[in-house]
């Protein structure tokens, strides 16, 4: 029951995302998603330099956060 109200937090809070000087983070509940919503907060003519990511263990699940370094 734990799990099934883990993930339903999880989908209705939707990612969390930052930008700012040169990184953008954002976390979600595949890599793959963390990093596509991190990609968005880049400006459009900026170069990404490097992509890394974390997994955060929260209630028995796992999401990730993941930040992109770009250049203008």
């Amino acid at each position: 029951m734990r799990f099934l109200a883990a993930m339903a937090v999880m989908f209705v809070m939707g990612s969390h995302a930052a930008a700012h000087d040169g990184k953008a983070t954002a976390q979600g509940v595949t890599e793959m998603f963390a990093t596509g919503e991190a990609m968005r907060l880049v400006p459009k003519r900026a170069t990404v330099t490097d992509t890394t990511c974390k997994s955060i263990d929260v209630a028995a699940d796992t999401r990730y956060q993941c930040t992109v370094t770009y250049s203008d």
